[in-house]
């Protein structure tokens, strides 16, 4: 695993990032402990202490080993929750948009949103290639638990069709993303992905998804957090 197997496929696993005894604390946090699957998750994790010390804890042992660069932040932490009772899927997609503090008016910029009061807007290629995503397993997820599936290299062609991306999926097949508790999954967020509904879950299937991005993700953006 390097920096430059990343940049070859798009993805790569780190086993056993985090202690058991770190991630026992992290399962004990009130957002994470709640019993109800009633919703996918949330986004907006980063209010709370814990979250942007584990942030910063991330980001130190990942620039530590070149996996991020020295001006890198943590600008957003969304806990994705999967079960029996909550079970759902995501179609084959690129992650396009950005948190960022408030709407912008530039020509570069389209697609502005807002998710929980927070203003969101699709960037340049040029500013996706420099975000980094980082998904930390807190449960098991094996085949039947809606692992995450992920088309290897998809995120070396920019912006794509709906048409290119199933074209590239055809062409390259699926790698699926399974995973132990304490395993950190890397992603380029233009890389295409898709997970299924589980199919025959062995109990919930919680992943912290962190995104890192540069100090100035340009265009007079700011990012609405950044730890």
């Amino acid at each position: 695993m390097t920096p430059e197997s990343l940049a070859a496929t798009g993805f790569t696993t780190i086993p056993t990032a985090v202690s058991a005894e770190a991630l026992s604390a992290i399962l004990a946090q009130p957002q994470i402990a709640a019993e109800t699957d009633a919703d996918a998750g949330t986004r907006d994790l980063l209010e709370h202490s814990w979250c942007r010390d584990l942030a910063a804890f991330l980001r130190e042992r990942l620039q530590t080993a070149h996996w991020l660069p020295a001006d890198a932040l943590a600008v957003q932490c969304t806990l994705f929750r999967k079960s029996g009772a909550g079970n759902w899927k995501v179609a084959l997609h690129q992650d396009l948009s950005i948190p960022v503090a408030q709407r912008i008016e530039h020509p570069a910029l389209r697609g502005w949103s807002s998710k929980q009061g927070v203003h969101f807007v699709q960037p340049p290629v040029a500013t996706l290639e420099r975000l980094l995503a980082v998904r930390l397993h807190l449960d098991p997820c094996g085949e039947g638990d809606g692992p995450l599936r992920v088309v290897p290299a998809s995120h070396r062609h920019g912006r794509l069709s709906p048409a290119r991306s199933q074209a590239l999926r055809d062409a390259h097949g699926e790698t699926e993303c399974t995973a132990r508790p304490g395993d950190l999954l890397i992603m380029r967020p233009l890389l295409l992905h898709a997970s299924s509904k589980a199919a025959a879950p062995s109990g919930r299937r919680r992943v912290l998804h962190f995104l890192f991005g540069p100090a100035d993700p340009g265009y007079g953006l700011r990012w609405s957090t950044a730890i």
